[in-house]
């Protein structure tokens, strides 16, 4: 599709969703200018059930709009951005780990009892990886694979120009690969193994232990004290094992690595890509995302802007 023409529903605005592990972020753009005209972030209650978390994102979705000098008349479409698996074709979450019973989740459905729009949901990475395609490193690319390191770490799969979502809705879940003969069969509290051993939380915990003060991912990994160098080593390397393996199966010729893990920069990407290059056979375009952390809310607006021209029950792929 082209983003830049005008749609057949009005220029309007779009109001996208990015719900992560610890913050939600919302934001507001305008169709006609291709601006973003507010955004906010909030702490994700993980904690209460789905019905209420959409009752408050709604609350939280017409006050975004209010600071954006808008109203809700306006809104062309809503995009919301989720980790865990999901229906993008039946705006259905299937099951998000990080929050507390969303499992079988009709979240387009929840949320047009309060905005009659074209709403549509995307698993975050997927929905990173066609901000990135749209906005950002992937411009002009159709194969290539975001891996987003943040809370969770997950993947979005762009293959012939198409995302690849797979049979269960559940490809690009690599913060469930085994990097260890060691870890098979551990009892992991519902985490993948990757995931359980670099998501953002555990990097946090360990940082927080190590050195008594509550320090990032990013900043844990570009630190140079030696307390952290642990931390540091483990991330540059099992990321790096992971990427092996991505590039391994799939021969993309780019690897879009974003989140807020990514932040860390050239520390982190000169010696993953270090690790990687002996590794494979061709090589594979290690980069870092443009779109930093706001890779997920474009890919939302874009999400949101396919369905308000397509309608109902659409599940956007690629531009």
């Amino acid at each position: 599709m082209t983003t830049s023409s005008q749609s057949d529903h009005g220029d309007g605005i779009v109001v996208a969703i990015d719900i992560g592990g610890t913050k939600t972020a919302l934001m507001v753009w305008d169709r006609q200018t291709e601006t973003v005209l507010a955004e906010e972030a909030v702490p994700t209650p993980t904690e209460i059930g789905p019905h209420e978390f959409v009752n408050g994102l709604a609350e939280e979705i017409h006050a975004v709009i209010v600071r954006a000098g808008h109203d809700a008349a306006e809104v062309i479409g809503i995009g919301v951005a989720v980790p865990g698996l999901v229906d993008a074709a039946e705006g259905k979450v299937l099951l998000a780990g990080n929050l507390a019973g969303w499992v079988d989740v009709p979240l387009r459905a929840w949320l047009a009892e309060h905005f009659p729009v074209a709403i549509a949901v995307e698993h975050d990475a997927n929905a990173a990886a066609l901000g990135e395609q749209w906005r950002g490193a992937a411009r002009g690319e159709h194969d290539f694979v975001f891996v987003a390191l943040g809370t969770g770490i997950g993947a979005g799969v762009m293959l012939n120009g198409q995302l690849y979502r797979g049979a269960h809705h559940a490809a690009g879940e690599v913060g469930n690969f085994v990097v260890g003969r060691e870890f098979l069969g551990e009892e992991r509290n519902g985490q993948g193994n990757l995931a359980q051993l670099i998501g953002g939380r555990t990097l946090r915990q360990r940082a927080a232990e190590a050195t008594g003060e509550e320090i990032s991912a990013a900043d844990a990994i570009a630190s140079n004290e030696k307390e952290l160098e642990p931390i540091a080593s483990d991330v540059i390397d099992y990321l790096a094992m992971s990427v092996v393996a991505i590039a391994s199966l799939l021969d993309p010729p780019l690897i879009v690595i974003g989140g807020g893990t990514a932040e860390a920069g050239d520390d982190l990407f000169g010696p993953v890509r270090d690790r990687v290059a002996p590794e494979l056979a061709q090589p594979t375009r290690i980069v870092h995302a443009e779109l930093g952390s706001e890779a997920q809310l474009y890919g939302a607006v874009f999400s949101a802007i396919v369905c308000a021209e397509e309608g109902a029950g659409c599940a956007a792929s690629a531009l």
